[in-house]
């Protein structure tokens, strides 16, 4: 089994929180997005699964922050994806099927851990700012089917939203047969989630055919026959497809949650603390004359005192919350909040507010917020 985890991306949508860290880094339902997608793929994997990340945007601080809290679980490898360009200087990358593209190398040469599973020729590739409500688990269950050469995990849309979305079209077996990127007229809801599990031989076909088509990519726009620079995924498996690979959806029916947008981010932060039953966890520094409504996730090392906190507040480390009253709401690490009253509100890292009543407040990191 070997995983591969593209995290190169700025995640512009996520601004102000992505000015200071990687996307995956934004706090949701008690923890990091990256810590709760690399835990729920690593409860059901051997100690040690070999994943390459393809890191760019903030890759140090990636670097560091893995190795620090990782090396016992993942057997940590990296291709760095170098900007493509910049807009001001905010970089941008070469798309999704460049970053799979890089990780060619390290997937020929990097060994499979000892494993008396079945799934030692499986790679699973899954991105960054997508969680599953649940695990992982069904998408490489489904990939044992012997008559199946890879599964891409899907998620049911309405059908007013399925032009916004990369959309898969299957046979009755839910084999699919085509997929087109934001359809004006489908039959079909199902949309390309991000997740997307391989058997060795379809892997090996699909960095061949990724290949031809990014040659074919450069060339196009030397020629000047295309203008945009960025690199997509989805033609490189619809051609797969043609070829005669049998490629199964199987939908997230619990869920997959993308956090890539603030409107998203607490919705989702909700749907987690509802799903995992979240209560007070960890080593809390102190909880003093204060009522606390689950479902709530609060920090190591974080005070809470004559407050009234939650439900649906996800507090980080290292946080002192004092005369406050918060409710669906998402706080960062070693934040200070005090004479807050707030709801649906996103608040960074290293955030301090002093006596405000509003709603629908959103701070990036190492902000202040004080009553003039």
């Amino acid at each position: 089994m070997k995983l591969v985890l593209p995290i190169a991306g700025v995640g512009m949508r996520l601004r102000p929180f992505s000015f200071s860290k990687p996307k995956a880094f934004v706090q949701i339902g008690g923890s990091r997005g990256v810590d709760h997608i690399l835990n729920k793929i690593g409860a059901s994997l051997p100690k040690k699964t070999p994943i390459c990340l393809i890191t760019g945007y903030k890759s140090v601080q990636i670097k560091d922050y893995l190795e620090k809290h990782y090396t016992e679980d993942f057997a940590l490898g990296y291709v760095e994806q170098t900007p493509a360009g910049y807009q001001g200087d905010v970089p941008f990358f070469g798309g999704l099927g460049q970053a799979i593209l890089l990780s060619k190398e390290w997937y020929e040469n990097t060994p499979d851990v000892p494993t008396d599973k079945s799934k030692e020729d499986y790679c699973l590739v899954f991105l960054s700012d997508m969680i599953p409500v649940k695990d992982y688990q069904f998408i490489l269950d489904a990939l044992d089917d012997p008559n199946v050469d890879g599964v891409l995990g899907t998620m049911i849309v309405s059908p007013e939203k399925t032009q916004f979305y990369g959309i898969v079209e299957t046979d009755e077996d839910n084999i699919i047969h085509s997929m087109v990127e934001k359809p004006k007229h489908t039959t079909s809801t199902q949309a390309i989630s991000g997740v997307y599990a391989f058997k060795a031989k379809t892997m090996k076909r699909l960095y061949a055919i990724l290949d031809q088509q990014y040659q074919a990519h450069l060339q196009a726009i030397k020629e000047g026959k295309k203008k945009k620079i960025e690199f997509q995924f989805t033609p490189g498996l619809q051609q797969l497809v043609e070829e005669g690979f049998k490629i199964k959806s199987e939908p997230f029916m619990e869920g997959i949650l993308d956090f890539g947008r603030p409107e998203a981010l607490l919705q989702a932060n909700r749907i987690l603390l509802e799903a995992h039953n979240a209560h007070l966890k960890g080593s809390i520094k102190k909880i003093e004359d204060s009522v606390i409504t689950s479902p709530c996730a609060i920090g190591k090392n974080s005070q809470i005192i004559r407050s009234v906190i939650g439900p649906f507040v996800s507090i980080g480390k290292n946080c002192t919350i004092e005369d406050c009253n918060l409710e669906n709401i998402v706080i960062g690490d070693n934040c200070t909040l005090k004479r807050i009253i707030s709801k649906m509100s996103i608040i960074g890292d290293n955030v301090k507010i002093d006596s405000i009543i509003k709603d629908n407040i959103t701070l990036g990191d190492n902000s202040f917020l004080l009553e003039l």
